[in-house]
C-alpha cells in the first residue's frame, strides 16, 4: 500500500486500518467465510454494500470510518448486494441483484433466504423499510413490498404508472419527514417521485423532473432532500417535493465520480459514495469536504450501491 501524495491524517488512518484488518484476520475463518466473533464489537455500526465483481459484499465500519470487517459475501451466488435495510440491531436485509431476492443477513455473517420468487426477478436496486413496517424493494420499473416475515404484499405493489408518478429506471428510495417514500429515476427526465404509503395502495404525491440522471437521495433531518446526480458528478440540495434544487458539491471527477448513495451521519454530516473511484466522502451540508483524504477507502468500499446505520440510540 503505498503512501505516497497522501497526507499525514490519510496516512495515521491507512496504518490503523491495516492494523485492524490484521487483527480481523485472525478471528475469521478459511474457506472464503468471513464471519467471526469480531461483530461483538460495539454498535453503532456503518455498513456498506459493494457490488464489485471482486468483492460484492457487505462490510462494517465504526461511525469514524474504521474498518471492522468483512461480514458476508455473495460471490458464491455471483450476485451483487444493491440495497440495505434495518432488521434489528443484530441483522440487515439485503436485496440481491443476480440471484434476485431479498437475504437476511445476520452480523456473524450467517444469511438466510427472506425472499425469493419469480415476482422478483429484475433489476433489483435500493430496499428501504416503510414506517409502515413493510420492505420496499426496487424491481426494474416497480416496487415489491414484503412484510417482516418476508411475505409478498401484492396489493402494496407500486407499479410502474400509479397516477400522475412513472418509473423509470429508479435507483435509489428514502422516507421523509412526512412520511413519503421519496424515489430517483434515472430514466426520462430523471424525475423525483414522492407517494404516500400511508394506506392499503400507495398514491402519487408528486413527480418533479430533475434531470442529471440522480441516484442516491437522501430526507435531511433539516428537512432537505440531498440527491446525487451521475450525469454532472455533483450533490445537490433540494425542497422535499425535488424542486429549487442548488448545486452544494460542484464537478471535482478527481474526489467524486459517477456518485450513488448518500447517507446522514449523527452529526448532520454526509456520507457519499464515489462508484469510479471507489471510496466514500465526508460532506458537510454546506459542500464542504471534511478532511483532505477519503473517508473510506479500501478493498471492502468498491463500488458502493448502499449504505446503512445500525445500532444508533
Amino acid at each position: 500500500m503505498a503512501f505516497t501524495h497522501m497526507t499525514t491524517e490519510g496516512v495515521v488512518r491507512q496504518l490503523i486500518q491495516i492494523l485492524l484488518l490484521g487483527l480481523i484476520g485472525l478471528g475469521t475463518t478459511h474457506c472464503g467465510s468471513e464471519k467471526g466473533a469480531f461483530f461483538t464489537l460495539g454498535r453503532p455500526l456503518l455498513l456498506i454494500a459493494g457490488q464489485d465483481t471482486n468483492h460484492r459484499g457487505v462490510s462494517a465500519y465504526t461511525l469514524e470510518g474504521i474498518p471492522v470487517g468483512s461480514i458476508a459475501n455473495f460471490r458464491v451466488e455471483a450476485s451483487s448486494p444493491r440495497g440495505l435495510a434495518y432488521f434489528d440491531d443484530d441483522t440487515v436485509l439485503v436485496a440481491v441483484d443476480g440471484s434476485d431476492g431479498v437475504s437476511k443477513l445476520n452480523l456473524d455473517g450467517t444469511k438466510e433466504i427472506f425472499h425469493g420468487s419469480s415476482n422478483l426477478n429484475g433489476n433489483i436496486y435500493d430496499m428501504e423499510l416503510g414506517p409502515d413496517g413493510y420492505y420496499y424493494v426496487i424491481e426494474s420499473n416497480r416496487i415489491e413490498v414484503f412484510n417482516d416475515l418476508g411475505e409478498r404484499q401484492a396489493s402494496k405493489l407500486i407499479n410502474t404508472t400509479t397516477g400522475s408518478c412513472t418509473l423509470s429506471n429508479p435507483r435509489s428510495m428514502t422516507i421523509d419527514f412526512n412520511g413519503y417514500l421519496v424515489v430517483t429515476n434515472q430514466g426520462g427526465a430523471g424525475n423525483i417521485l414522492r407517494y404516500d404509503i400511508s394506506g392499503d395502495t400507495a398514491t402519487c404525491v408528486s413527480s418533479v423532473a430533475f434531470g442529471n440522471s440522480p441516484y442516491g437521495v437522501l430526507a435531511h433531518s433539516n428537512g432537505y432532500l440531498y440527491i446525487t446526480t451521475q450525469g454532472d458528478d455533483t450533490i445537490y440540495r433540494a425542497d422535499p417535493d425535488g424542486s429549487n434544487a442548488v448545486e452544494i458539491w460542484t464537478v471535482d471527477l478527481t474526489i467524486l465520480r459517477d456518485p450513488t448513495q448518500i447517507l446522514e451521519l449523527p452529526n448532520g454530516d454526509l456520507l457519499v459514495a464515489s462508484s469510479f473511484t471507489d471510496t466514500v466522502e465526508r460532506i458537510q451540508t454546506d459542500g464542504t469536504r471534511v478532511g483532505s483524504d477519503p473517508f473510506i477507502q479500501d478493498v471492502y468500499s468498491l463500488n458502493v450501491s448502499d449504505m446503512i446505520i445500525i445500532g444508533v440510540d
